[in-house]
């Protein structure tokens, strides 16, 4: 019995063709090989655990000991220079602080990635995991992934300075290895594993020869990865016509000919032409359920979270209002309540709308929001307060504001606070076609859903609807 730590999904596909797995295929099929668990690892992306999380919890009773783990394979490099080599690389999170950190590292690649050699790059900075782990300490699984990664790399380029005689490329690429090794070993401590592909290429023999003398040199722990790309044998044509179907010309035969999930009997066959007896490779299967045993079972998911913004700290009063829920919201503990009924309130006399059929209106909004955000578990009376700021904001910066959802103008709340500029009375805009108490969700409001570009450097924004 093994874990798998390396897999990829469909997900993986965001910034190339790459894997044609679903994420419950995946699960469905480590299961039937009897597999202690699997982690998906999609190129750069955690898209694919919700998804992966869901369905492994809707079959938990039936596999209660089946586990599964939030996974990322990154691309690892000292800085975001073009022309660079992206290495790859696994994280694997042990908990929820683990997740934290995947959702964090992430984020922050994807904001920062550029495009170098036609292609979108989303690294992540030795430096960035470092920071990570000091925030989030032991929250981390690393292994050095495959041939791509930076120890497989490496490796390769020894083999090749020693087969060539050259002593100083050797050395350079010996003192590499040393220094990414001790590094790893240092920032994970006990949760860093040396990965081993069950392939059968001759660069991935010559590295897996190696491998056994490099982790044993450095007292570091073997684990094997399948690294899925397509679920088994079979549908290795499906996959390489999928990896050319926008007319490329890709790899896919020598590079992607073991890249499916390997079942324990596989991998003992093939990594006997890498001199692998088969001891070593079930101790590297007792590794794998060592590492899987690092991570705790935990949930994802949470209450809707809106975002918060500084807000005027109207006073608490009590009102004569005969609509319950305006009248709460003015003597409510919460800031953001009272903000909403005040500038609301505020508006309606500035208009001159502060009447009975602008008052019953408003009602029906507050108490419906009020509904669907205790369902929610949030307040959902900050989300017209977020967008208000910002869009306040780039009214004062001379920005132009694209169209949004229609249905968002049929909010009173959202003309009065300056996020829209119809009045849904007077145009007898329906307000349940925005939000109504049968649809328990967070609404999709709308205006600045445009890429915001910075057009020069007086931090002027144009935003694109």
């Amino acid at each position: 019995m093994r874990f798998e730590n390396h897999a990829h999904s469909m997900f993986s596909n965001f910034r190339l063709l790459d894997s044609i797995n679903k994420p419950q295929d995946l699960i469905d099929k480590a299961i039937e090989f009897g597999m202690a668990g699997i982690a998906l690892t999609d190129h750069e992306t955690i898209a694919g655990i919700p998804e992966f999380f869901e369905y492994a919890e809707s079959i938990r009773k039936d596999h209660p000991n089946f586990k599964v783990a939030a996974g990322n394979e990154i691309y690892l490099t000292g800085s975001r220079e073009s022309n660079q080599r992206y290495y790859h690389f696994i994280l694997i999170a042990k908990n929820r602080n683990g997740w934290e950190a995947l959702k964090e590292l992430s984020s922050e690649s994807w904001m920062q990635s550029y495009y170098d050699r036609g292609m979108e790059r989303v690294p992540t900075l030795y430096t960035e995991l470092e920071n990570i782990l000091k925030k989030y300490p032991s929250s981390l699984i690393g292994t050095t992934a495959c041939l791509a990664g930076e120890l497989s790399t490496t490796t390769l380029e020894l083999i090749e300075a020693e087969r060539l005689g050259d002593t100083e490329g050797a050395a350079t690429a010996h003192k590499h290895i040393v220094s990414f090794l001790l590094w790893c070993k240092k920032i994970f401590k006990d949760d860093f594993f040396i990965e081993c592909a069950p392939g059968c290429s001759k660069d991935q023999i010559a590295v897996n020869q190696r491998l056994l003398s490099i982790a044993k040199a450095f007292d570091l722990k073997m684990v094997v990865g399948s690294d899925a790309h397509y679920l088994r044998p079979e549908n290795a044509y499906a996959h390489e016509a999928y990896l050319n179907s926008k007319n490329g010309e890709r790899e896919v035969k020598e590079f992607y000919e073991y890249a499916y999930l390997q079942t324990d009997e596989e991998i003992i066959e093939h990594l006997k032409k890498s001199n692998y007896d088969e001891a070593y490779v079930k101790r590297m299967f007792e590794n794998s359920v060592e590492l899987s045993n690092k991570i705790e079972i935990y949930s994802i998911w949470h209450n809707q979270t809106i975002p918060s913004v500084e807000v005027k700290d109207y006073p608490k009063i009590k009102t004569n209002l005969s609509h319950p829920h305006l009248k709460q919201m003015f003597e409510s503990d919460d800031k953001y309540d009272r903000y909403w009924v005040n500038q609301c309130f505020e508006k309606l006399e500035e208009k001159n709308l502060n009447s009975p059929q602008y008052l019953e209106r408003l009602e029906e909004e507050a108490e419906t929001k009020k509904f669907v955000g205790d369902k929610l578990g949030t307040n959902l009376f900050k989300y017209p307060i977020v967008l208000q700021h910002y869009i306040d904001m780039f009214w004062e910066l001379g920005s132009s504001i694209g169209a949004g959802r229609g249905s968002s103008c049929a909010g009173l709340n959202h003309y009065l606070l300056g996020i829209t500029q119809l009045d849904p009375i007077k145009w007898n805009f329906p307000w349940f076609r925005y939000l109504n108490k049968e649809r328990v969700e967070l609404p999709s409001l709308l205006l600045i859903l445009g890429s915001i570009k910075k057009v020069n450097c007086a931090n002027r924004c144009r935003v694109y609807g």
